[in-house]
Formats: C-alpha cells, structure tokens, sequence
C-alpha cells in the first residue's frame, strides 16, 4: 500500500476514534443528565389515582351508601405488543377461559382478587401488554327509600361526582380529591419496572352522616309517597 494513503487512512480512523470518544465523554458527563431528562420526559407518562368518594350513614352509623374499589385486567392489543402464545397460556391457567379479541376498552377480567393481582406481577414485569385498570362503584344498601333518595354519581374526569340526590346536595364533602403518579413506558407501551413515581397521594372524601335512622327515613319515605 502506498505510504501516503496509508497515513491517510490511519488519520481517518484517529478522527473517527477522537470524535466517538469526545461523543462518548459528553454523555457519560456533561450532556447525560440532560439526555436522560429528554428521554424521560417521553417515556414517562402521567396518570390519576382516583379517591374514594365519602360514605353516607344513618343517625346510628348504619352505612347506606358506599364505595368499592376494584382491579380489572384489560389487554392492550396493538400491532407488535400483541400477547404471546405463552402469556396466553399464563393467563388461561390463571383465570380459565378467556376471550382475547376483546377491545381494549372491555376488561379481559373483572374483580381481581388480591391473590390474582400478585400472580399477574411476572407477566406485567416482562413487558405483556397487559394493564390493570382501578375502578369505584357506589353501592347503596337494600332499601328503596335510600336508592330513590340518594341519588346517582356519574365519572367526571374519572371523578365520581354526585348528580342527583344526596349525592348532589352534599358532593363538596363526599367527593374526593384524585392523586397523581407516573410511570416509564417502553416503545410498545409497556410498565417500566421499577418507575413508578407517585407525585400526589388521593384524598379520600368525608362522610356524611344523616340526622335520621334508617327506620325514620323509610317511614318518612312511604308517608310522603301515599
């Protein structure tokens, strides 16, 4: 090889090696912090952590009106993040029969139990496109007169919020104030492990406590349809 291209050559790959390693330098330092932010600020998502709306109670502390906390299981079907033939099985093992063509926003099981939220951690730990959705319910004990009473609640920015009712008249005391966390998700939008962040607890709602008891409500109630 001709000596001069050979020095060419050599300079070359010096340049190369000088600029990889300056590059190199300024992510390990300077720039690392600020590239690490950026990636961050893509990946991390922010989401609401609902409160639990405040309980209503007769005179006596007899609790008529409720709310329940649930943990569905919702899959996200979405071209490359599609389950594996292994996490299918996982999932049938766990639950028994299961549709998975079901849109992402119908669950693929409803009412986790403690013990099924613990046995889907190595799924979602691996990247399944899996997701568990919290979800209230308000319930009212059995009694006409509390259901006609009490009103309806309706989500509002995943808030429930009271429409009708008792649920209306005193929504500044029942209703909670939603937290606020975030997550990392990868390309396919899966859970980072490890990257929660929780940025505002919730505040739960207060209760409400009525002047009368159960018995005088529906008394009340009968009298006042007749």
């Amino acid at each position: 090889m001709n000596p001069a291209r050979y020095c060419v050559i050599l300079c070359l790959f010096g340049a190369a090696f000088i600029c990889c390693a300056v590059k190199g330098c300024r992510l390990a330092g300077p720039d690392r912090a600020r590239i690490i932010a950026r990636g961050e600020k893509i990946a991390r998502v922010w989401r609401q952590l609902p409160a639990k709306r405040g309980r209503i109670l007769d005179k006596k502390g007899k609790i008529l009106v409720w709310s329940e906390l649930y943990w569905d299981l919702h899959y996200n079907s979405s071209g490359e993040s599609e389950l594996s033939e292994d996490e299918q099985h996982a999932l049938i093992e766990l639950f028994g029969k299961i549709d998975f063509s079901v849109s992402p926003s119908t669950p693929l099981r409803r009412h986790l139990k403690p013990d099924e939220l613990i046995a889907l951690e190595p799924l979602l730990l691996k990247g399944a496109p899996l997701r568990i959705v919290v979800r209230h319910e308000r319930l009212v004990c059995d009694s006409e007169a509390v259901r006609a009473l009490a009103g309806k609640v309706e989500l509002r920015n995943n808030v429930q919020s009271g429409i009708s009712g008792w649920e209306l008249e005193n929504e500044l005391l029942l209703r909670g104030i939603p937290g606020r966390y975030s997550i990392l998700l990868d390309r396919f939008g899966n859970y980072m492990p490890k990257s929660f962040k929780m940025a505002v607890s919730p505040s739960d709602g207060k209760d409400l406590q009525l002047t009368e008891d159960l018995e005088e409500i529906e008394k009340k109630f009968k009298k006042e349809e007749k």
